[in-house]
């Protein structure tokens, strides 16, 4: 088990990029729980990081397959983005009903995405990855990854058209 300080500082650096990853999946709501059990299992974590990046890339892929697996275990309906906008207190209210809209439908987009190419695009557009990064992450040949890139972007180019 990790010391309190290891943790403290792992949350502290990597905290922003791992409730990012969560909200790409799952509601502010089931983000917090998420947010809770990857910090959780990297407290467990006996084993050590050879690098400090690999501390960030297996907290995100965790992450990314934690809410994978709360979206599997529920058979969940769609939810408005608009309910879903007034739900978490309008937070997009003060940048004006156009733009609003506008990250509505982008929202919307990448929602629709399946996976691939969702993870791999998020985390080389959002995350700053690197293709070799993610390709060792998702266990996928670089090629794949960067077809996968492309494809997400066609497919968001696409629906935003």
């Amino acid at each position: 088990m990790r010391d309190a300080q290891d943790i403290e500082e792992a949350v502290e650096r990597y905290g922003d990029t791992v409730w990012r990853a969560c909200l790409t999946y799952v509601p502010a709501h089931d983000a917090e729980d998420v947010f809770q059990d990857v910090f959780a299992a990297y407290a467990q974590r006996d084993e050590a990081f050879r690098e400090p990046e690999h501390v960030k890339a297996w907290l995100v892929r965790v992450a990314i397959n934690r809410c994978k697996d709360l979206l599997r275990s529920r058979a969940r309906s769609n939810v408005s983005l608009d309910a879903e906008i007034q739900r978490r207190g309008g937070a997009f209210a003060c940048e004006g009903k156009e733009r609003a809209s506008e990250v509505r439908e982008v929202l919307d987009a990448v929602n629709r995405l399946s996976d691939p190419p969702k993870t791999p695009l998020y985390l080389f557009a959002c995350e700053g990855y690197t293709v070799p990064e993610i390709a060792r992450m998702v266990g996928a040949p670089e090629g794949t990854v960067y077809s996968w890139i492309s494809r997400g972007r066609k497919q968001l180019k696409e629906a935003l058209s």
